[in-house]
């Protein structure tokens, strides 16, 4: 009797995992993204230039995943749904921190989803409609009025020029030449008079840059008298051989500055580098589309 019960026993457990195994496995649909396309006004709002890297994809209010693009995604719905698609950007350049850029439009459209079948999405967004850009709208070297050309350190052999030999886009680029071993370079912004206030401490700075040298970006605030009485200068670049952009997250600033707005006249965006203690004697710094955006 053991023995029959034992035999019954492992036929039934055969037969259940069986049935485990070769139970049907659902079939996905998938959703296509090979990037972004950002459309912008010129005039009012500058360059249309970005560096999405990631897509947060939501599909019937749910999260399906954040995804490298270009990404297929699979989605394991069926029928009509609603997809919503947010960008996403490498705060400071970290190559292990992504965040959904809140200046930009998330991409949003229905989609009829069939198991197995793939979907092509070619997301195109926009500014949000609340976004407001110091620069008016940004610095483009495109003349020879110069928002970005303030000379800090004192030495007029390390300003910054208009060029038109080395340009991201458009008919120019700021260069921003380190001559010698010993050279130092601190360049800033027309001083900036519209002070943060708590409600748009939001912002970022967006830069495209190409550089032999690695160089830093912070802010500096201003009394009546001219001193200064905040100075934060700790966000930066690598050299890189190529065009690249860059969003530099400049909130916990902003706040830094509301809390002594009392005392605060000015304030402007800074860069520093030298070339002390490297191997190089020469370097030369490009930039262009230096854009803030911070909410209205």
């Amino acid at each position: 009797m053991r023995t029959l019960i034992v035999l019954f026993t492992g036929i039934l457990f055969s037969i259940t995992s069986c049935d485990i195994i070769n139970k049907e496995e659902a079939i996905p649909a998938y959703i296509f993204i090979p990037g972004f396309t950002l459309n912008t006004d010129v005039e009012s709002e500058g360059t249309n230039s970005h560096k999405i890297t990631e897509a947060h994809v939501f599909v019937a209010n749910e999260l399906i995943g954040i995804f490298t693009l270009p990404a297929t995604v699979p989605v394991l719905m069926e029928n009509t749904q609603e997809v919503q698609i947010f960008p996403a950007i490498r705060t400071n350049g970290l190559g292990d921190i992504t965040d959904i850029y809140p200046f930009y439009r998330s991409f949003q459209t229905t989609l009829d989803f069939v198991p197995g079948n793939v979907d092509t999405i070619m997301p195109v967004i926009e500014y949000i409609d609340n976004a407001r850009f110091f620069f008016a709208p940004q610095e483009g070297f495109e003349d020879g009025t110069l928002t970005f050309g303030i000379d800090l350190d004192g030495d007029p052999a390390t300003t910054i020029e208009v060029t038109n030999q080395e340009v991201f886009e458009g008919d120019g680029s700021g260069i921003i030449a380190l001559e010698s071993g010993d050279a130092q370079m601190e360049l800033g912004s027309n001083l900036i008079t519209e002070l943060p206030i708590a409600s748009s401490s939001s912002t970022f700075l967006e830069l495209n840059y190409k550089t032999d040298v690695s160089f830093l970006v912070g802010v500096i605030g201003y009394d009546s008298q001219g001193r200064i009485i905040y100075s934060l200068i700790d966000k930066g670049v690598n050299p890189n051989e190529e065009w690249n952009k860059i969003y530099f997250d400049f909130t916990d600033e902003m706040i830094d500055l509301f809390s002594v707005s009392d005392q605060l006249s000015g304030w402007r965006l800074v860069i520093i580098s030298d070339l002390i203690g490297g191997a190089e004697n020469q370097a030369n710094i490009y930039l262009d589309n230096i854009k803030m955006v911070q909410f209205r």
